[in-house]
């Protein structure tokens, strides 16, 4: 007869091979990281937004995209304020860690 205590044992052990075997981010390259984090921005801050593209994602302490948009050009001489969208994205879960816009 086995024991309760053994048998809790194995479904731990099988549930730790499982994880081992099947941890593949949520998030595996950039152009997702991108794709999750422009739909967020026009969400967000609406279409005007896709002047910010293209859009640039990094991979941060091996967990975390950080996607950010491009500063429009103007017209040579003009000066301009402002800033571009920015996420941050866990790589695990594919929840959006954080979204802002500078100014």
């Amino acid at each position: 007869m086995i024991k309760p205590i053994s048998i809790i044992s194995i479904l731990f052990l099988i549930g730790l091979s499982k994880t081992s075997l099947n941890d593949k981010p949520c998030v595996a390259d950039a152009n997702q990281a991108i794709a999750i984090a422009e739909k967020e921005f026009i969400r967000v801050y609406g279409e005007k937004v896709e002047e910010e593209k293209p859009f640039f994602a990094n991979l941060v302490k091996d967990s975390i995209w950080v996607v950010k948009g491009t500063f429009p050009k103007g017209n040579p001489g003009e000066i301009r304020k402002g800033g571009v969208a920015r996420a941050e994205i866990n790589a695990n879960n594919c929840k959006i860690i954080k979204i802002i816009h500078g100014k």
